[in-house]
């Protein structure tokens, strides 16, 4: 167990990863790369503007309820 990975501090392909406890904690970033990211935060924001839509949507709809109005 001399060579563990729990023993060793900084061994070079190990990085990003340290030891709490006795348990091996993951410090490394995702591997996420750009385009993928790019592409979650469009997803992220039609999916919040579609909400808000909806959202709106639903309140006018309460609104004209209220008013006794009825939409066709």
């Amino acid at each position: 167990m001399k060579n563990s990975i729990y023993q060793q501090k900084n061994g070079g392909s190990y990085s990003g990863l340290t030891v709490n406890d006795g348990m091996l904690i993951n410090n490394r970033p995702d591997g996420q790369t750009g385009i993928a990211h790019i592409a979650q935060l469009k997803k992220s924001i039609h999916r919040a503007e579609k909400i808000a839509t909806m959202s709106a949507a639903f309140t006018i709809g309460e609104i004209n309820s209220d008013m006794g109005e009825h939409c066709m």
